[in-house]
């Protein structure tokens, strides 16, 4: 759970500062570069999340049998 909190604060802190960049230097192929960035991000945090809690809810189960 921990590994998510962190995660998902890491995540707000980098679009923050890339959408931060984009919106100040406001060339359109750099934009789309950050939002492509972004979603890829998500993307992968959510994957990375999702297995993450699959793997403790392994693990409590194992350890009850």
């Amino acid at each position: 759970m921990d590994n998510i909190i962190t995660g998902a604060i890491a995540v707000a802190i980098f679009l923050a500062f890339a959408g931060g960049l984009a919106v100040s230097i406001g060339e359109i192929p750099f934009i789309l570069i950050v939002v492509i960035v972004g979603i890829m991000l998500c993307i992968d945090f959510y994957e990375s999340a999702k297995e993450g809690l699959q793997q403790e809810n392994e693990k409590k189960s194992s350890s009850e049998v």
